[in-house]
This record gives C-alpha cells, structure tokens and sequence, in this order.
C-alpha cells in the first residue's frame, strides 16, 4: 500500500483495513493518513509477522502518542502487536470500540492503562495472547455494554466496574483464585458458582436481552459468533434475562441457544422478566402478538430439535403468565433438558409462592421428554 492508495479515494473512509509488516514511520504514515485525511470512522490494523522483534508471533507497536485521538475515529482493531505503554491510546475518549486481537502487554498495568485511557468504549473485545506481572487488571468504563474477554495465561486478579453492562463473554479466563474476578454490573446478579471451577472460569455468557432488543442486536450476535481458535459454536454456560411475552427477545434467545446446537449446554439460567412488551414510551408496536403466541402452540421443538443442556435453573417464574408456563413446558416435554429443571420459589413472599408452587406442580405432572428429569424448587 503507498499514500496515492489513500488520494485515489474521493471523501472520507467509514473503514480502512491496513494488513502490513511495514516499518512503524511507514505505518505512522498510513494511520494519520486514514484518520487525519480520510477522517476513517473504523480503523483495522493487522501486522503479517515479520522476522525482527517478534514475541510470540506479534510485533512491537511503536508509534506516537495520541495517534488513535482523532475525533472521526470511533473504532479501533488491532491484531499481532504488543504494546509497551499506553501512549498510542492518550486522550482517546473518542473511541467507542476497541479490539485488541493476539495483542501481547509486558504488564497488566498497561492494559489496564489503555483501557482507562479510552474512557467512552462500549464495545471491548481483548483476547489476549500473552500478559505478565502480578497487578491487578481493572476494566472501569462507565458506558461500557459489550465485554469479552480471552486470557490463556493466569491473572492476580480482575476487577471490572461497568454500570451499563449488557453482555459479558468469557471466552477464557485464569485468575490465581475463584474469587479474584470481581464485577459490579446489572448482570451480577445470577450465580457465577455455576460456571466457575477452582482458578478456571469456565466459557459463559451472561446477556441481558430486555436491553439490547433493539438497534444493536446484530452487533452483539456477530461479535458473539466470532471466530475462536477455528471454532463459532459455543460451550459451557449462559445465563440470560429475558421477557418471554416480548416476540423480538424470544427471538434472540432462540439464536444464542442456536449457538449451543454442537455441544450440550452445561448450564442455562433464566430470569424472566415482565412488561418489557408493554412500553409505549418507546415507540413499540407488537403487531405480532398473535404469531408470538401460535409460537408457544405449535410443536415445532423450541429453539431446535438439537438442543440440549444439563441443567436448567429459572428465577421470576410467574406461574400466571401464560406465555411463562409454555415455555418452560417446552422444556420439559421435549428432549431439551437432560437432568434438572430448578425453579426458584424462596424468594416470593407467601401467596405468590404458593400459585408459583402450584404450576410447578403442573409442570411436574407433563409427560417428559427425559425419564430422569428432576423438577424441584429452590
């Protein structure tokens, strides 16, 4: 690529895609280029690994301070760097994305540092090849929504302060103790002792799919089927919120179950929630009601005939809700769940535990789809 590259365009760039192992004043260049010039909304940097300064397949980025601050830039991919300091990411409050791909830090402070330095992100996506130093890695973004996270080698610890976190994507994590992921988030509110093991988190997702059922949903799903070491199947744990009455929220459940169609699902956990369909203020319309329900009639098996989970645990079960009770009734007639259906009833106060007893009840009396499938209370 040369600069005439960049003059043969006519106007600004919505995203430039630079591949190179280029020498770091040539792609000083191409940066300022696409981001001062071109004014690039989404900037794309892969590095083909060279033979000079590699650490384990990735190259050095040196380039100046404030680089990535230009105020059309918005979204920024970098893939096969290692990054020694944050100065490169100085004073950039005007990204909203950020994925650092293979990207290697000497120390944990710096990550740390970058992702401080970047103060507006809502989406970060790090899957990091290689982290040392005994810190602790901190992710404090206050709009942050989208949080993913691949880190082969152990970390101290990690502490992630995010207020208006919808979607949390443990690909894989390492800390030197269980309880050394602290998160204080909405979706901490489901048991994290169901996907957690010893020092090693197991792959999960927790979404929040009552707030991302409008514009973004696309973005969350692509960034979710990702591509991960050959693999866009998922495994391991998913704990969801959900309003079952709504059509568009059923519809994204049904896709992030899809993502399980290859591998049991170990654990799914429910929290339904209500009148999420019944918001005006925001402009809805639920013309489709009448579909949504010959959904829960028909017998097409829900999401698929393939999937299948170990154990099933649901919080805010309305015994009520008609909607509600199909759905869970789905689960248990089809082959869906292979061990346990828990239902939480504790937490209600004495009539409402009752009516929720008593369509537990109800549920537990359908012909089921797996002979030893347990149906309690909790």
């Amino acid at each position: 690529m040369r600069a005439h590259t960049f003059d043969k365009h006519r106007g600004d760039l919505e995203s430039c895609i630079i591949t190179s192992r280029c020498h770091d004043g040539t792609l000083r260049n191409w940066i300022l280029l696409a981001t001062r010039v071109k004014h690039t909304k989404s900037l794309t940097l892969n590095n083909i690994h060279g033979r000079k300064r590699r650490f384990r397949g990735t190259r050095m980025l040196h380039v100046s301070s404030q680089i990535f601050s230009h105020h059309s830039l918005t979204s920024l991919s970098l893939s096969g760097y290692s990054l020694l300091s944050k100065r490169p990411f100085n004073n950039c409050g005007n990204l909203k994305t950020l994925k650092l791909l293979n990207v290697v830090f000497v120390r944990v402070c710096t990550l740390s540092s970058v992702l401080a330095a970047c103060s507006s992100l809502e989406v970060i996506v790090l899957q990091i090849g290689f982290l040392t130093g005994i810190d602790v890695l901190k992710i404090e973004n206050k709009n942050l929504k989208f949080l993913q996270m691949t880190f082969p080698c152990y970390v101290e610890r990690i502490e992630v302060n995010a207020p208006c976190l919808d979607v949390l994507d443990i690909r894989e994590i390492k800390c030197e103790n269980k309880n050394n992921f602290i998160i204080t988030a909405p979706i901490n509110q489901f048991n994290r002792n169901r996907w957690v093991s010893r020092c090693v988190y197991r792959p999960h997702i927790s979404y929040d799919v009552s707030e991302l059922a409008q514009e973004t949903k696309n973005i969350w799903h692509e960034l979710l089927m990702s591509d991960f070491h050959g693999m866009t199947t998922r495994h391991g744990t998913l704990s969801v919120s959900v309003d079952i009455t709504n059509p568009k929220e059923v519809e994204i459940l049904k896709e992030l179950l899809l993502m399980w169609t290859t591998y049991t699902m170990i654990e799914l956990e429910i929290l339904f929630k209500t009148n999420n369909a019944s918001r005006e203020e925001e402009g809805e319309c639920y013309s489709d009601g009448i579909a949504h329900e010959k959904l829960w009639e028909d017998a097409t098996p829900f999401p698929n005939a393939g999937f299948r989970v170990n154990s099933v645990w649901m919080y805010n079960f309305n015994g009520s809700s008609k909607e509600g009770f199909a759905f869970a009734s789905r689960f248990v007639m089809q082959k869906t769940v292979m061990m346990k259906m828990m239902i939480q009833t504790s937490s209600y106060p004495p009539t409402k535990k009752s009516e929720v007893e008593a369509a537990v009840a109800k549920l537990m009396e359908l012909p089921k789809g797996n002979e030893d499938l347990s149906i309690e209370c909790f």
